[in-house]
Formats: structure tokens, sequence, C-alpha cells
């Protein structure tokens, strides 16, 4: 991989450790050890945003707002680019754009989520509708699901390499295929 891979994968590091061991911890110790609306992959209802917006309070969603927020919006561009990179590397050639570039709707996935989920925020749990909270779900199941995709296709790549690494075309191999008829 380039210098460029790796200077971008630990630029990606820096929010993502920041999330995990700061900020979504002390928002689940706000919310009461509630899990916040974005970690549940299989996504969540009216009444448990409500829940989880309430518990949450004041000082809760303005750390939300105002640090969680911020990183999480540095965080999927990186990532993304991390993943370009990955799918470009492992599939060669235009899979490898195509699934690069396929693979980016997560980070459009992942800011709606973001602007949804703040939007509940702002709104409180007493001014939250259910409109607001199935167009965050959605959004979230969304970006689990793009996720997913990737995460199996990165596998795939992985493995067709390593295949590819350890069981490597002999010249006898290559030169017994038959060419293009003409």
């Amino acid at each position: 991989m380039p210098r460029t891979f790796w200077f971008i994968f630990a630029a990606m590091l820096v929010p993502w450790l920041c999330m995990n061991l700061w900020t979504a911890p002390r928002i689940e110790e706000l919310a009461g050890g509630l899990r916040l609306l974005e970690m549940r992959p299989g996504g969540y209802s009216l009444d448990d945003a409500k829940d989880f917006v309430a518990a949450l309070g004041d000082e809760g969603a303005a750390h939300y707002l105002d640090v969680q927020l911020p990183l999480d919006m540095i965080f999927p561009p990186l990532l993304g680019a991390v993943l370009f990179l990955c799918y470009r590397w492992l599939f060669p050639g235009l899979p490898g754009l195509i699934i690069g570039t396929v693979s980016l709707t997560y980070i459009v996935a992942d800011y709606l989520e973001n602007a949804a989920v703040a939007a509940m925020l702002r709104a409180g749990a007493d001014d939250l509708t259910l409109h607001m909270a199935t167009t965050a779900n959605r959004w979230t199941l969304a970006k689990w699901s793009l996720s997913l995709v990737g995460l199996v296709t990165l596998m795939i790549g992985i493995l067709l390499r390593l295949r590819r690494r350890r069981f490597p075309e002999s010249p006898d191999r290559q030169q017994a295929r038959p060419g293009p008829r003409i």
C-alpha cells in the first residue's frame, strides 16, 4: 500500500478512537447506559428514540451535538477513503474503481443519519415525532447495511488476494489458456 493509504488510515483512527474511547462512552453514561441510536445495527423505534433523548438530557445532547457530531462528520470520509484505496488494491482495474465508488454511498447514509439524529436531539423527547424517528432509523439501517456489504466485499477481496499469493498461476497454465478468438 502507498504511503498515502497509511497517512489516511492514521488520520481515520484519530476520530474513531476519540468517538469510541471518549465521546460515545460519555454519551452512554449520560443516557443512563442506553446505547447511542447510531450504534444500533438493528434499528430503533419511536419509543426507543424518545427514551434515549429523554435520558440523555441537556448535557448529553450538548455533548453529542458539540463533540460527537463533529467527530462523526470527519470520520466517514476518512473511512471511505481508506476503503476506496483498499478496494482499488484488492480488485485491480475497473472492478476496484466500481466497488470503491459504490462503497462511498456509506458516507451519504452516515451523514444523513447524523443530520436526522441531530434533529431529534434538538427537538427533544417531547417534540420528537414518528417521522423524525423513522427517518433517522432508516438512515441508521442503511448505514449498517452498507457497512456489512462493504465488510463482506473487503473480506472477499482479502481472501482472493491471499489465494492469488498462495496459488500463483504458473507460466505453463498462463500459456495453456486459449487466446481470444478472432
